[in-house]
């Protein structure tokens, strides 16, 4: 139990209890809601970086932290993509491509957590450099974190100040357009650099689950 609420896993929870009140804020009516969901979101995506920083600050890795921090990023992340399409902010496309991504990886790690690997950290996964850098690295996750933190806000200060200041003065309009076109193109981005994140997961996995089956194999016939 000690593992469990730890300080890290404790903020992962956290971070699933704004995400209610995330998505409350997005779909209430009144004026300020969404500009104020725009900023509780970049709160959430920090956070995630916080969990990870307090991880190896207080030397609490585990699976179980490393298992928490991938599910709970998976459930902020396609949340908000869901609801940003709801809105016909971006294209539908973009989180069936997301969530699509992270079935296939989060199977493969899951495959791999039975033998002692988790999906980054000490005892990764991945053994080409590339694959580490694209999946682990501190600069790739601070990197995807902050563009989606940027993206989600962006999009969602952009919608809510439509209502925040309705009637929209024409000088302020074409901000607003010009803001979520940039929304949409970070969106876009972010979306391709999800799926880029997820191809060496999904090649080296499929390589482990190649190399565990002949094993087994070999294992059998011996």
């Amino acid at each position: 139990m000690a593992k469990l609420f730890s300080w890290p896993n404790r903020i992962t929870f956290l971070r699933i209890g704004l995400l209610f009140v995330l998505v409350f804020l997005i779909y209430n009516e009144m004026i300020w809601a969404r500009v104020f969901a725009a900023f509780l979101t970049v709160v959430v995506i920090v956070m995630d970086w916080l969990d990870g920083f307090l991880a190896r600050r207080l030397e609490e890795s585990s699976a179980l932290g490393s298992v928490l921090d991938i599910a709970g990023d998976r459930v902020v992340e396609c949340v908000i993509w869901i609801c940003l399409a709801d809105l016909d902010l971006i294209g539908i496309w973009i989180p069936i491509v997301v969530i699509s991504r992270d079935i296939f990886t989060d199977s493969i790690r899951n495959y791999a957590l039975r033998f002692g690997y988790s999906g980054f950290g000490e005892h990764t996964m991945m053994r080409t450099r590339i694959g580490r850098f694209l999946t682990g690295s501190p600069v790739m996750r601070t990197s995807y974190a902050i563009l989606k933190a940027v993206t989600f806000a962006l999009l969602l200060l952009m919608s809510g100040l439509e209502k925040l200041l309705h009637p929209v003065p024409q000088s302020v309009k074409a901000w607003m357009q010009f803001g979520l076109q940039a929304g949409y193109w970070l969106a876009v981005i972010t979306a391709a650099i999800c799926l880029l994140r997820g191809i060496p997961v999904i090649i080296e996995g499929m390589r482990l689950i190649h190399e565990k089956d002949k094993a087994g194999e070999a294992a059998h016939s011996a």
